[in-house]
């Protein structure tokens, strides 16, 4: 039991960021990268970074039935989401939507094939580096909280720790250097976005997972719905703690307090992560991608603004 609590702890790390999870950039890159291939100014431009968030939307959803196929979907099947954008505002929406998937967006550069090396992602490059460095101060922490077997336990979540680091890294050094101001804009287009966002997502993928699950439509909708709600509040928040001014040790204790409830609510336990081990791996991340982040993201850039021409998604 201990050791389960402690490798659930330790996987709970990869929730500080809650919207960045295993899954290509950060929540922030991706809105930095929306409003570089488009609109720069205006309500348009706050649209389309909220849709640059949103085919992340449920990867958070581990307990439900229909999480997984959802979040495949928006991250495949992005055009079926730009298909039903009607209105100027779900237009600005589903720009910014398909910049992000991993067909051939910006997570296709971060998972499968970077600008630097064609044969592999570069958020997958930089966390499997990332999860040697970590590998002794992990390994340490989980002797000295009596786990039997570290080992064991690193081999299982040290992948994914390490790949949210790393997207989370890159966050922190864009708002650091390229642009000092994408926390507030991002916290700015969760608040502000439309209405018919959630509906826009529902029209574009409740039908395939409903006939895929052998349900109706009545009962996914509302799943979108919600999950759709805790994710647009959940980046408010991101947003603000990158607006931080030291916002590495502010994304480090936010995690932190994420762990804990999501623990509870998991394992029946409460399981004490140190803020100072989480902010190390923070570090770490920042280390391993800063000499190289800028190059890879200006070259992603370039990729996405002639993909989405291609595939005719243009302002």
């Amino acid at each position: 039991m201990i050791r389960h609590a402690f490798l659930v702890g330790i996987g709970s790390l990869v929730l500080w960021s809650m919207a960045v999870p295993v899954h290509g950039f950060g929540s922030a890159t991706h809105a930095y990268l929306a409003r570089e291939v488009g609109s720069k100014q205006g309500p348009a431009s706050l649209q389309a970074i909220y849709g640059a968030l949103l085919p992340d939307v449920f990867n958070m959803m581990f307990v439900d039935a229909y999480g997984a196929q959802l979040a495949t979907q928006t991250h495949y099947e992005v055009m079926k989401l730009v298909g039903k954008a009607e209105s100027e505002n779900d237009k600005a929406v589903a720009r910014g939507f398909a910049s992000h998937n991993e067909a051939w967006g910006a997570d296709r550069v971060a998972h499968i094939s970077s600008i630097d090396d064609p044969n592999i992602g570069y958020v997958i490059r930089k966390s499997n580096e990332l999860a040697g460095a970590l590998r002794p101060q992990v390994k340490l922490f989980l002797l000295l909280a009596g786990v039997a077997d570290p080992d064991a336990v690193i081999d299982e979540v040290l992948p994914g720790v390490a790949h949210t680091a790393i997207e989370t890294a890159v966050d922190l050094l864009i708002s650091r250097s390229e642009d000092p101001e994408i926390g507030p804009r991002l916290a700015l287009a969760a608040q502000v976005r439309g209405w018919s966002s959630p509906i826009l997502l529902c029209k574009a993928y409740a039908g395939d997972v409903a006939a895929a699950a052998g349900t109706t439509e009545a009962v996914v909708d509302p799943l979108i719905v919600a999950a759709e709600n805790e994710f647009r509040l959940q980046m408010e928040l991101y947003g603000a703690a990158l607006a931080q001014d030291n916002a590495a040790e502010a994304l480090a204790e936010w995690g932190v307090e994420m762990a804990k409830p999501f623990v509870a609510a998991t394992q029946g336990l409460v399981i004490d992560i140190p803020v100072d081990l989480m902010k190390q791996i923070l570090d770490t991340a920042v280390d391993a991608v800063k000499n190289d982040y800028a190059a890879e993201v200006a070259a992603t850039i370039t990729r996405v603004r002639e993909e989405l021409k291609s595939h005719g998604v243009v302002e």
